[in-house]
């Protein structure tokens, strides 16, 4: 029976996409990785971060000119597998590719809590999380980071260290993301698992950045950061503070100043603080799941950029949490409890989320973010003591 649901939802997803594609195509991200993928394909990697050569390839392929190419060369790489295709069909086979990323992230961390989940009630959930949604319409990536980012997770917490910053190091085209998380998990594992950690990221990295110089000279190691650092001035560059749901989002939502001197210094006083906390926070628990949760919003909510598909990866934080939740109350009763609860629904279900996409505030979900971020921890802490009592 819920083999039979699992495949009416897929079908019935499948279904919506066909029929939205059309239109969907024209405001999604996709088109951005598909045109560089072609224009690997055609030879032109040494001029990957060429702004007005993308909107060539563009306008020849998916008909419009949008937001632009932004990731690292290597990941491109990814995308030339659809390239042979026509836009919209490489569209659908990157939505179904998504899916699978979904799929097996449910799959594994469902195996890996105590006691295990049902992963098909786990992914179904998760197709009505409004930024899983928004990642599949729009044809991103970030569902393959949050996969990436839970087989990190499942090898870290079974003493598989190297393994862990394999996987880590592979979401390196989300860098802003990564290396926040990896910089933590660094500083916090016990020697051997420190060293073997660093190695396998290390050594990925290197890999990619290799490959990334294969396809686009080692003069794109100069060329990628200009280009970011001038992308704010392009037309349609994708850079909505706003719609961040992070530090830099509330900040540019209560001060109306982005970037400027006196921002920069309260982004850097506030992620200083957020970095020594989510550091303590792996010394004082002593727990392995509530404190790799913690650090994934750590990431989060420090990076310089972040799209509300992004948050895809809260998946993880919301699991691990509620897990713990129910796992240590089977009834549910303290006051505690019901805030994390509450908290947590805030977070997962769509009323928010579509309210701020709609109000063009979408940096306002930072708060339940940060309040979960400040206050998760001792809500289990506080429920525990009062069931102890």
């Amino acid at each position: 029976m819920k083999a039979f649901i699992f495949l009416a939802l897929i079908f019935a997803l499948a279904a919506f996409a066909a029929t939205r594609v059309a239109a969907s195509l024209q405001g999604t991200d996709f088109p951005d990785f598909y045109c560089a993928a072609r224009m690997l394909a055609e030879g032109h990697g040494h001029q990957l971060y060429d702004a007005d050569l993308q909107r060539q390839y563009q306008a020849r392929y998916a008909g419009r000119v949008g937001t632009l190419y932004i990731h690292p060369p290597f990941e491109a790489v990814l995308y030339l597998g659809m390239a042979w295709l026509p836009l919209r069909y490489a569209y659908l086979l990157w939505s179904l590719l998504n899916l699978a990323f979904l799929t097996v992230a449910a799959r594994r961390l469902a195996k890996e809590l105590a006691p295990p989940w049902d992963w098909l009630v786990w992914f179904a959930a998760s197709l009505t999380f409004v930024p899983v949604l928004l990642c599949l319409l729009q044809g991103q990536d970030s569902l393959l980071l949050l996969l990436l980012v839970v087989l990190a997770f499942v090898a870290l917490r079974r003493d598989r260290a190297f393994v862990a910053g394999c996987w880590l190091a592979l979401g390196l085209f989300k860098f802003h993301l990564v290396l926040p998380l990896a910089l933590v998990l660094v500083l916090t594992q016990n020697r051997n698992a420190r060293s073997a950690l660093a190695k396998g990221f290390t050594l990925v990295a290197l890999a990619l950045a290799g490959l990334s110089a294969a396809i686009s000279g080692w003069s794109v190691f100069l060329v990628y950061p200009r280009f970011l650092l001038h992308l704010k001035a392009q037309p349609f560059a994708g850079i909505v503070p706003q719609a961040m749901a992070n530090f830099r989002g509330l900040v540019y939502l209560f001060f109306h100043a982005d970037l400027s001197t006196a921002t920069v210094a309260l982004l850097s006083i506030l992620s200083a603080a957020a970095l020594i906390k989510t550091l303590l926070g792996w010394k004082k628990d002593g727990e392995f799941d509530l404190a790799f949760a913690n650090t994934v919003v750590f990431a989060l909510v420090v990076s310089y950029h972040l799209n509300p598909h992004d948050l895809s990866l809260l998946l993880l934080p919301i699991a691990l949490l509620l897990n713990r939740l129910l796992k240590q109350t089977p009834r549910i009763s303290q006051p505690a409890h019901w805030m994390m609860l509450s908290l947590l629904g805030i977070l997962f279900l769509p009323p928010l989320h579509l309210w701020a996409l709609r109000a063009g505030v979408y940096a306002l979900v930072g708060l339940p973010m940060l309040a979960l971020f400040l206050g998760g921890e001792s809500m289990l802490r506080q429920g525990d003591r009062s069931k102890l009592l």
